[in-house]
Order: C-alpha cells, then structure tokens, then sequence
C-alpha cells in the first residue's frame, strides 16, 4: 500500500526532469521575466548604455516592489542580478510596439518618461535609478509628453544638427540646468544623430511647438546672454547660443507675430531686407548686435518667406526698415566699427551706397553721432564653465579656438581678447598697421579660447601665458597644451596644440583664414595651462 506514493513521486520527478529538458531547448524569446530581451518587450538594464543584467516586461507594473523576495528583480547574467529594479534602472530597451510611461513613484504617479517604441538608451536625469512604475500607453498620438524624442504640440525642442535634424531632446517646462555628463544630465531622446549626448552647449537647432516665448541661455540657472525664441519658431539657435546654450525658460505669451527673430518685422524692431524696396526675406532685431557671423549655421539670417531667407546678413542687405524708437546706427565692420549710417526712427528704405550689402553690426543709441568701437569689451559676466575635470576643460578651450575658424576674420596685430576678436594696433615688428583690421593675433586667440572654454585667463601676451603653467617638452605635448615659440624670455608666437601632430593658430596668411588647423611645423615648448 506505500509502493504507490513512491511510485507517484517517482515519476513526478521524472517528469519534472524531463520538462526541465525541455525547457532548456524552448526559445528564450518564450515570455518575459527570463531576463531576455526580446520583441515585444520593454527592458530594464541596471547599468547605462544598456549593459548590466535585464528585467524584462511584457505590461504595465503599477510598483515595481523595493525588496526580495517580493520585488521584481534583475534576471538576467551581469552586473545587478538579482536586485530590485525599482530606484536601480539605468537605461531601456523599449522592444515593443507602444509608448511605455517611466514614472517616478509608484501607482503611475509623479514624474515620468515617456520612451517611444524602438527607444535604447539612457533613462532621463529624473528617472535615472528613480523608477517605481512603468505603463504601456498605446500608440495614439504617438509619444505623448516631454522627454520622449518626438517633438510634438506644446513642447520646445533642441535639435542636435542644424536645420531642425538630428536626434531631439524636448520639453514642457522650464531647466535652470542641464547637466554636463552622463548619466544625470538631460539628453537627447529621438533617434539621429546625437542620440544619447547631453544638450548642454550641444544644440544647434530648436523648434518652439509651445504657445510661449522660450528664452535659451548661455549659462545655467538662467544668466548671460540670452535668445527669445518665439512660439512656433523653428531654425538655428543664433552665433551666440549655437552649442553654447546652458538653460532655457518659458517666459509668457508673445504679441501677434512671434518677436524679435521670427521673419516678421514687428512695431519696436530693426529689420533687414534681402532686396531693395524693402521686399525678400526679414531679419529683425530689438537689441544691438556686434557680430552677424559670416556663415551658416552660426551666423544671424533671414527668417521670413522670401528671397534669401536662410542666407547670413552679413555684407548682404540692401534696405531696412526702422519700426523702433530709438535711432540705429549700422556699421560698415563688426562690433560698430568703420564707416556708419544713421537710420533714424520709422527710416523704411535703402541703405546707402557704402552700406549697401556692406553690413556687418548695428547699435541702438541714444546719442546724436554713432559710436565707434574697437572691438567686445567686459560684458560683466565671469568667463567659460570652470566645471568638470581637466580633460573636459581642454576639450571646451579647443573647441572655443576652433569655433573662430571659418568665420572671417583677418590676422590682426594687437587684434582679440577674452571676449572674442577686435581691432588691432600699430604697429607690429613688420611694421603693420592693423588699427583697421578685425580679428586675433597668435595670443588674442588663445587668450580667447582658455577664457571662454574654462574660465582661465591666460594673459593678453605670450610673455604672460608662461606663468600660467608648467614648462613640457616637445615630445611629451598633450592635447590642449600651449605650443611656444622661442626662448623663455623672448617668446613670439603661441598655438594650442590638438593632439595627432595638428595645431590651432591664428598666425600668417593674413587674410580671412587667418584662424586656421594646420600641421605643427615647429615650436621650442610647451606650457600646460593650470586649470
């Protein structure tokens, strides 16, 4: 009579046994919660970059649980196997064909994330290992909220590439700082080109789908200079916040036609005409502006419909319209320098004969003769982001230096300062005199760069520059390393080298390639700059 039970038990563990045969030859994409992931699916990874163990999911989990055994854990191999993964997620594989919803608390509630279909990558700066639930939302309306990747009705949005291209990075709300790393910082979401980078000092395009004036700053916490982006703009962040932009705010509602920058030249503003007769594409401003830059995607343009729209102004209009107050002076060189024209309050005509496609800065002033300029001066505000550790300041110093080439400017003896390039002196060793001329000398540009990149200043002259670091040899130059020539007391040019036997320069032709990349050809040391 017990022969029975063991003869049961027997054969339930071969059974068991034999299913367990089986299920090693069952495909993993079989269901979730094998720690696979497979289509149709949305996936956890414990760590960025979709690395780490996973736990997968094939529908919404309103609390994700805090502790074993109860919690829904990682499943698979790697780094956090068998932790909770809620608060513990670093980045998401979305393998299904919905939107699923990352929240930050449980029950779908507080912050969320929305990650379209397709979606691998970092989770957001808010969601970043602050996850308690996620719901599968369907497809209607495609991605519905900010931090989805998807620009869509109501949202301001940065884009990656110029011409509203690349990967995109959007929102609702205002950020007073975008972070400058991953995995915390706000990054972009869409699919393209720059997918999973950070958008601090890295956009180049923006389109504002809010019904609000979006203002883009140079700095956090909303400081330095500024652009208004009116709602329902969409083009090129201006030569100032072209992947300089740091913070942004929604600052309220805007009059009938969208401001200054939108193509429309409104009551309070100066405006551009590409054509005579005041016809073809607009270019309007409220405030003064010292440099237009001479090429896209950096440089102001025409906005409005018509012939020449997306061309730079510069050395390109052909008549104006004044619908400000004030009288506005335009200059024949940037930053209200050379030969000028006084285009008094409600002026709508050609510019005249030497300004005629001859334009290149304009002032508002308040004063009966137009004010001549050298060059930028202390706007009042403290110098580059000093965050970050050393290679990251080298890498922003080299990327100020190489942003002044292509634009224009002429070598300049004297020429250039933290702020960027001016008028020169008279007169060099060769006897120039460059009182005239626009642009940087050897040490303007790299005291510029180092100012700008990481809030160093480096001294106006290469004789300064030698104190500001430490003596290397030629052989032993790193990237972002100053390049001098000649003796320790009689040095008389400077670069900053690049890594790979190239340099940055602003040295001879004197002309508008002054600024220029070329191979080191030749140096005596090399000064690595304290920051």
């Amino acid at each position: 009579m017990r022969r029975a039970p063991a003869l049961l038990a027997v054969i339930a563990l071969m059974a068991s046994m034999l299913a367990a045969v089986v299920g090693v030859a069952a495909p993993a994409s079989a269901a979730a919660r094998d720690g696979s992931c497979d289509s149709g699916e949305f996936c956890y990874y414990y760590n960025s970059d979709n690395a780490g163990s996973v736990s997968d999911f094939a529908g919404s989990i309103s609390d994700l649980g805090a502790t074993q055994p109860s919690c829904y854990d990682f499943k698979s191999s790697g780094g956090g196997q068998g932790e909770c993964v809620k608060n513990n997620a670093a980045s998401v594989w979305n393998r299904s064909g919905e939107t699923v919803r990352v929240y930050f608390n449980t029950a779908f509630g507080g912050i969320y994330q929305n990650i379209g279909a397709g979606y691998k990558g970092q989770l957001s700066a808010d969601l970043y290992n602050n996850n308690a639930s996620h719901q599968f939302v369907g497809t209607a309306g495609t991605d519905t909220g900010a931090r989805s990747g998807t620009c869509e009705t109501g949202e301001f949005c940065y884009y990656y590439n110029s011409g509203n291209t690349g990967s995109i990075s959007d929102f609702t709300e205002s950020a007073g700082s975008y972070g400058d790393a991953q995995p915390v910082c706000y990054d972009y979401k869409g699919a393209g080109a720059g997918q999973g980078e950070c958008i601090k000092n890295n956009a180049a395009s923006v389109w504002n789908r809010s019904s609000k004036t979006v203002r883009v700053y140079f700095n956090s916490n909303y400081g330095g200079s500024y652009q208004d982006v009116a709602a329902g703009f969409k083009g090129q962040l201006n030569s100032t916040l072209y992947n300089n932009n740091a913070s942004h705010q929604f600052v309220g509602a805007t009059a009938p036609g969208g401001g200054s920058r939108s193509g429309t030249c409104e009551t309070g503003e100066l405006c551009y005409y590409y054509n005579s007769g005041n016809t073809g594409s607009i270019s309007d401003f409220t405030d003064s502006e010292g440099d237009y830059g001479a090429t896209q995607p950096s440089c102001f343009d025409y906005k409005g419909a018509g012939a020449g729209q997306g061309e730079c102004i510069k050395n390109n209009a052909a008549s104006v319209w004044n619908r400000s107050s004030k009288t506005v002076c335009i200059y024949f060189n940037s930053y209200y320098g050379g030969s000028s024209q006084k285009v008094a309050a409600g002026f709508k005509g050609q510019l005249n004969s030497t300004l005629y496609n001859n334009n290149a800065s304009h002032k508002f002033i308040t004063t009966a003769d137009c004010p001549v300029s050298s060059g930028p001066v202390d706007p009042g505000e403290p110098g580059g982001d000093t965050s970050g550790d050393y290679a990251q300041k080298v890498e922003r110093v080299i990327q100020a230096a190489l942003a002044q080439t292509g634009q224009g400017y002429t070598y300049s003896w004297g020429g250039g300062n933290k702020y960027g390039p001016t008028y020169g002196v008279c007169c060099s060793p060769g006897g120039y005199d460059d009182r005239n001329r626009f642009g940087f000398d050897c040490s303007g540009l790299t005291q510029y760069a180092f100012w700008q990149g990481a809030g160093v200043d480096i001294g106006t002259y290469t004789g300064a520059h030698l104190s500001k670091g430490t003596k290397v040899s030629m052989s032993n130059l790193q990237r972002g390393d100053l390049i001098m020539w000649g003796g320790w007391s009689s040095t008389y040019h400077v670069a900053i080298y690049l890594g790979n036997g190239k340099m940055v320069e602003a040295s001879s032709p004197r002309t508008s390639t002054s600024v220029h990349v070329t191979n080191v050809y030749g140096g005596d040391f090399g000064i690595r700059v304290n920051m």
